[in-house]
This record gives C-alpha cells, sequence and structure tokens, in this order.
C-alpha cells in the first residue's frame, strides 16, 4: 500500500509557492484589454502547449470570446477552471520574469504575447521568454511566432 500511494504521489503535479501579487497581476493582466498605457506588447507570438490536458483545457478559448469576456471586465465571465491557468502563468512570471498574456487557445496549445510595461518593448525578447518557459517541464511544445503581432 505504502509504494503505491508512494507511485501516486509522484504522478501529482509539482506546484510552487506563488507570491499571491504575482497571481494579482496576472488575473489583473488577463482581465484586461491589451496594450494599454501601462502595458505594451514585445514583437511576436509565443506558442505553448502544456504537458497536462487539463492547464490546455483551462486555457482554451478564441481570440473572440477573450475579446468578449475582457470587454465585460467580470472574473465571474471567463471559465471556472480558467484560474488554474492562470496560476501556472503566475509561476512563470515568478520564476522566469515573463508576462504572458492569452491571445487565443485550443484543446492543444495557446498563444501568449510577452506583456512588459509600456516603453520597455525595445529592451523585451520573445525568443528569451521562450528559451526561459520553454524548457519548463511543464511545456511539452514551445515556438515564436514573428509574424503575428496583430
Amino acid at each position: 500500500m505504502s509504494i503505491f500511494s508512494c507511485l501516486l504521489w509522484a504522478c501529482e503535479p509539482v506546484t510552487e509557492s506563488v507570491d499571491n501579487n504575482d497571481i494579482a497581476l496576472i488575473q489583473a493582466l488577463d482581465l484586461s484589454l491589451l496594450p494599454d498605457q501601462q502595458w505594451a506588447f514585445a514583437d511576436g507570438v509565443l506558442q505553448l502547449s502544456f504537458c497536462r490536458d487539463r492547464i490546455n483545457d483551462a486555457l482554451m478559448a478564441e481570440a473572440d470570446e477573450l475579446r468578449r469576456w475582457r470587454v465585460i471586465g467580470e472574473v465571474t465571465a471567463f471559465p471556472a477552471r480558467r484560474h488554474e491557468g492562470l496560476a501556472l502563468l503566475a509561476e512563470f512570471q515568478q520564476q522566469y520574469d515573463v508576462i504572458l498574456w492569452q491571445q487565443s487557445g485550443t484543446v492543444s496549445s495557446q498563444f501568449y504575447r510577452l506583456v512588459v510595461p509600456q516603453g520597455q518593448q525595445r529592451n523585451a525578447s520573445i525568443f528569451n521568454a521562450l528559451a526561459s518557459v520553454g524548457r519548463d517541464r511543464r511545456i511539452c511544445f514551445s515556438a515564436v511566432d514573428q509574424g503575428g503581432s496583430n
């Protein structure tokens, strides 16, 4: 029985301790229509596929859906499990100093813009974000789309 318990424990996802400020920032940005006066986008779009289907499912949303939810500006407009995906994005912000804003998402992958304070777009690199986040053990696929800056 103890061996079985150890095997189950090993299969559980490891969650990092995330600062409440990081979670609050990611949640606030997720509700925002960006870019705005405070935040800008770096060039390019980062495509990520999480190794856990549950996270991919929690972040599934078409661009039009995300835009509509953000216009409403109410957290209850978003799907109930979205907080799980946002918690992982907050971990990325804490661990890699990378703020990702979701542009769209399917059941298999999502597209993100790299968010930086206004005026710092030239200093931000989507390739540096890919190099750090793309190596995370929770990511099964990552790519950059330089042309996807619409």
